[in-house]
């Protein structure tokens, strides 16, 4: 779900920066001998810096036995670990770390004292425990061995130190309770054995944290600033916030934002995260933009601002943004931890452009890039969800192009059409499957999907429809009312009368459909531009449900808000054309092309006019065209490529810029991963 904090005061990124920056603070204390004290002198620098390898391996030659050099070596490994493999090679160090600090200042490790002297003389120890426990613990996470992370944090809680630095033991145990939360104790032998007890558990992790730090007040009294104490409250309000968040408790979740926006303490990409929950579309891109700006990180965490961000420009109608934002993160991140997410963003913005080859191109790509989810409740399920989604409309988008490109009167003569249908038919079956087991077998799906809008709900609310499409019309018709009747999120409820449309409307009932269908035309909040989707697809059911001048007047009203999503409906846009000047034989040939698409050329006053006028340039050709309601272009063929130039052209009309037509590549499984139990 969100990106972590860790420590207290400031958001993660805020505090990361400190520790790497405070981590060689002056050390004037007495060293057990003359070689580790000029260590500790010579110990100054950056743990990013390309040097400090060499140094923490020069300190290990001189002592192994002390854990200064252990610490920089795996802190090192750490940060420019970018897969599996690089976290588990900093693994060894910090563990060396960590049994040698343990051995040879364990009673200073324990000491609670309101002395001051007695504080700072051993502060440097705790300071240093903390780094390591910190880097071993995200290490175990990263590589998902949860055990061993909840037992680094459970060492660390077992010390009760007066003040855990650089650490956060009960506030992470809850943050790692709740990004398991759909696994069992089959898993990890520490989670509960269904959901709803995972959170319950991950809650009372928050409170022993609270209670632990009002304990703490006596002793820490004096040795901290009020205001620090005070503040140490607010990390453990951040993950409060996260799981009333999750369990759509609006008003407490509310109530732990506001505290951490009064402190300025909050996390924009989570409360971004907590307005897309509630459908405020505008609040949650400028928190997202604010997200961006204010990462700070030089962990390779998971940017979930970049991909979310991607979903709402499909929301306000331009999946050509999503395409150029995304596309550009991919190239400069390489494949680097997100890079999987990102793709998958990509992918879907390709979807929603109409460049359904490019799409699944990109989705195969996620399919087989082994993603980290790191400092995210983005798990593996949703991963996996999020593939299976795309690969399944990809799929249905194949077989609507091959019929937008071919309305020939004899199609159905021709037995290989026979023979295509059946092919797409299947494959269209076979990745409905695959999505209905994958959501079939989610715990938490009730929560996540069916919500619609959820902080843990990666894809859009179109590709929610498509995964309970064709299961159960009368199970979802009660589910979706009921939601209208108790869901708290005023700006969610015309979505739910969406789905109840299209519901009925699957039914066939479509005096009902029309109902619901009209009571989100009339909502006060579609002014909001991130409604451009939800608008579009409104006045495609009401197409699909009319006939005549009417549907004719609604499918204009789709091509105006979103044009690409025409050539994959059931609909059949209406346009006059004219071409300006006398066509030669060649640019007669792409007029002729042209017709046989799935577009209804008519000399109605009503329909669009479009102008297409050629341009020839040496040996190639400019093809211009314009539509009266304001799609436009150019785009260039040369002699070798004017076969599907007329189909091409079609898709222009939309807004859809494919170069080529025929490319349909084939969607690859994605490989098996390690079973995971999970509650049924």
């Amino acid at each position: 779900m969100k990106i972590r904090t860790n420590f207290y005061v400031l958001s993660y990124p805020q505090r990361l920066i400190i520790f790497i920056s405070l981590f060689f603070f002056p050390i004037q204390v007495n060293a057990q001998n003359s070689i580790r004290q000029q260590i500790d002198k010579d110990r100054d620098g950056s743990f990013l810096e390309d040097k400090t390898y060499e140094k923490a391996r020069g300190f290990i030659r001189k002592d192994s036995t002390y854990y200064v050099g252990h610490l920089l070596e795996g802190a090192y490994l750490f940060f420019r670990a970018n897969d599996e493999l690089g976290f588990r090679k900093a693994i060894g160090p910090l563990r060396k770390a960590l049994a040698k600090i343990e051995y040879d200042f364990d009673p200073l490790l324990r000491i609670r004292t309101n002395n001051y002297q007695v504080y700072s003389a051993n502060y440097r120890y705790q300071f240093d425990y903390g780094l390591i426990t910190y880097f071993l613990g995200r290490c175990y996470q990263n590589v998902e061995q949860q055990d061993k992370a909840m037992e680094i944090l459970e060492h660390i809680r077992d010390r009760n130190f007066q003040v855990e630095i650089n650490s956060d033991s009960y506030n992470t145990m809850a943050w790692i309770f709740h990004r398991n939360r759909v696994y069992t104790s089959k898993q990890f032998k520490f989670l509960k054995n269904s959901v709803r007890e995972n959170v319950v558990a991950a809650n009372k992790y928050l409170d022993s944290a609270l209670r632990k730090i009002r304990n703490d007040v006596p002793v820490n009294n004096g040795l901290y600033d009020p205001s620090f104490l005070n503040r140490q409250y607010l990390s453990t309000y951040h993950y409060k916030a996260m799981i009333h968040d999750y369990l759509l408790d609006i008003d407490s979740a509310n109530y732990y934002y506001d505290l951490l926006i009064q402190n300025q303490a909050y996390s924009s990409n989570n409360y971004a995260e907590f307005k897309l929950a509630m459908g405020e579309f505008e609040e949650a891109e400028l928190f997202f933009q604010e997200a961006e700006q204010r990462e700070q990180s030089p962990e390779k965490t998971t940017k979930e601002y970049y991909y979310m961000r991607g979903i709402l420009a499909m929301y306000s109608g331009h999946p050509e943004k999503a395409d150029t934002l995304l596309g550009n993160v991919v190239q400069q991140q390489g494949s680097t931890p997100g890079y999987g997410w990102h793709t998958i963003g990509l992918a879907r913005a390709k979807h929603y452009e109409g460049l359904t080859a490019e799409s699944q191109e990109k989705t195969n790509k996620a399919a087989r890039f082994q993603e980290l989810h790191i400092g995210t409740t983005w798990g593996q399920e949703q991963y996996n969800l999020a593939v299976a989604s795309l690969n399944y409309l990809n799929q249905l988008q194949f077989k609507k192009e091959y019929w937008f490109e071919h309305n020939e009167w004899y199609f159905w003569l021709n037995p290989m059409n026979w023979y295509r249908w059946v092919k797409y038919t299947l494959e269209i079956r076979h990745h409905k499957m695959v999505l209905a087991s994958l959501v079939a077998e989610n715990p938490e799906r009730e929560q996540v999907l069916y919500s619609i809008f959820s902080p843990e709900n990666l894809i859009t609310f179109d590709e929610v429809w498509s995964v309970i499409d064709g299961f159960g019309n009368e199970y979802f018709i009660d589910i979706y009312k009921k939601r209208l009747a108790t869901d708290k999120r005023p700006r969610v409820k015309k979505y739910f009368k969406y789905f109840l449309g299209k519901l009925y409307l699957a039914e066939g009932k479509e005096a009902e459909a029309i109902k619901y269908f009209e009571q989100v035309l009339n909502d006060p909040d579609l002014d909001d531009p991130y409604q451009t989707m939800l608008i579009a697809r409104v006045y495609e059911g009401l197409a699909m449900v009319t006939d005549g001048d009417d549907q004719k007047k609604y499918t204009q009203q789709l091509y105006v808000r979103y044009p690409q999503l025409i050539p994959f409906s059931d609909l059949t846009m209406s346009f006059r054309v004219h071409v300006q000047g006398q066509p030669t034989e060649v640019e007669q040939e792409i007029i002729d092309e042209l017709k046989t698409s799935r577009i209804d050329f008519t000399e109605d006053q009503n329909a669009p006019l479009v102008t297409i006028f050629f341009t020839k340039r040496g040996e190639s050709l400019d093809i211009n065209y314009s539509v009266a309601s304001g799609t436009q272009g150019t785009f260039r063929v040369e002699p070798n490529e004017l076969s599907g130039t007329g189909k091409i052209l079609a898709y222009h009309l939309f807004n859809v810029q494919k170069q080529k037509i025929g490319e349909r590549p084939k969607a690859e499984p994605q490989p098996k991963a390690e079973s995971k139990e999970k509650p049924v």
